[in-house]
């Protein structure tokens, strides 16, 4: 049996203002392609088909595309949903979806045996996946906890929570099948990319599994969450492929691929990384002030997207600095200044004792730039109302 095995499209995702959906939707084709000349018997997607909750309809164009696509090279395929996807969302459309051969589990049940999916393929044997969409910490660890337990203690609650769906989705793992875990959830020694979007891997990843409580039974388990291809597991075999493109800067020089497994009931599975090539390349560009023109000039025939740091004494005045650079480049997406690039460099450094609003400017600030002043009002509204809603739950009382 060939299974190709990928995770994290993030349709929709936008970069300091730039849609990058044209490129991911190209991505998506190439991995349908890919489905249909490497003549895979199923296809695995891990999670974060989309980058918001509610995507754009470009965004769902691009998902949905691929979907069938796959379904006109008769390959089926099981689907779990992401922290970024809306749960909801999915588990709307997991009926029509079924008809096109793609089973979708959007959201945990009750009883997690019903969460194991079985799929028959051309290659005569039955896949047997055990899928675990995204479980927030939220749901797995309650406000008292957070608010009175330690670190350790909190990790413990989440790891137990885990566990329980993790042993009963092996349970459902048949003699005589090939048998595989799905999950979107980051892993004991995962390394992530070096993204922009770092502001989220600080403040969740506190909340890891290990590979001991992986079932036994797994053959493969296909892993989303982290975006940086790489295997976290030998027994069982666990691996995440990586986002499909480069998506943030901190992804530049990263090669992208889809994992291709193949695998027969009670044998150790194969993993094969396949390349992809679509999506256009990110480049972070580190320059002088007074080298602007000519470091910038010698780059004319870049065709990916940069981000242009420019080294500067502190205090320096700087106006029209992004003009120069726009103009030398137009491909440029972000100029930023040396002290801001510092902030990413130690981020430990830089946060330590600011409040959550203040976290979130920051991050703002360098996906989009200045923080609007409505945006922030929301974003405060929005977690004085779920502080309210914690101090609630802990009474016992409605919100």
């Amino acid at each position: 049996m060939r299974v190709l095995h990928t995770a994290d499209f993030h349709a929709g995702r936008t970069l300091r203002g730039f849609d990058r959906t044209p490129e991911i939707h190209a991505a998506l084709t190439e991995i349908a392609d890919l489905a249909r000349t490497e003549r895979v018997d199923a296809v695995l997607v891990s999670g974060d088909l989309f980058d918001t909750a509610n995507p754009s309809a470009d965004a769902e164009h691009a998902v949905f595309d691929f979907f069938l696509k796959l379904r006109d090279a008769g390959v089926p395929g099981v689907v779990i949903a992401g922290n970024h996807d809306s749960a909801a969302r999915l588990d709307s459309v997991t009926g029509l979806l079924g008809w096109v051969g793609i089973q979708v589990v959007a959201q945990p049940t009750g009883n997690p045996v019903q969460m194991v999916r079985h799929v028959d393929t051309k290659s005569g044997e039955t896949l047997t996946v055990g899928a675990l969409p995204y479980l927030s910490e939220r749901r797995l660890v309650k406000a008292a906890d957070l608010l009175g337990g330690d670190v350790g203690a909190w990790r413990q609650k989440y790891r137990e929570g885990m566990g329980f769906f993790l042993r009963r989705l092996g349970e459902g793992f048949r003699p005589g099948s090939v048998n595989m875990l799905m999950a979107h959830a980051t892993m004991d020694g995962a390394v992530p990319s070096g993204s922009e979007r770092t502001l989220q891997f600080d403040l969740t990843n506190q909340y890891t599994l290990s590979g001991l409580q992986l079932p036994a039974g797994a053959q493969y388990v296909a892993l989303g969450h982290i975006h940086k291809p790489q295997q976290v597991g030998e027994v069982p075999l666990a691996c995440y492929p990586g986002s499909i493109i480069q998506l943030d800067f901190g992804e530049g020089g990263e090669k992208k691929q889809v994992n291709l497994i193949e695998v027969e009931a009670g044998r150790p599975a194969r993993v094969h990384a396949v390349p992809l090539s679509s999506g256009r390349e990110l480049r972070t560009v580190r320059v002088d002030l007074d080298q602007v023109e000519a470091r910038l000039s010698g780059m004319r025939d870049y065709a990916g997207l940069l981000k242009v740091v420019v080294r500067a004494p502190a205090g320096t005045a700087l106006p029209g600095l992004k003009d120069r650079v726009l103009k030398l480049m137009p491909n440029t997406l972000a100029v930023d200044l040396d002290a801001l690039q510092e902030d990413l460099v130690a981020p430990e450094l830089k946060r330590e004792g600011l409040s959550l609003t203040e976290l979130y400017e920051r991050y703002y600030h360098e996906r989009r730039g200045e923080l609007p002043d409505d945006v922030r009002a929301a974003f405060r509204e929005a977690h004085d109302r779920a502080g309210r809603e914690e101090e609630a739950e802990l009474a016992g009382v409605p919100a």
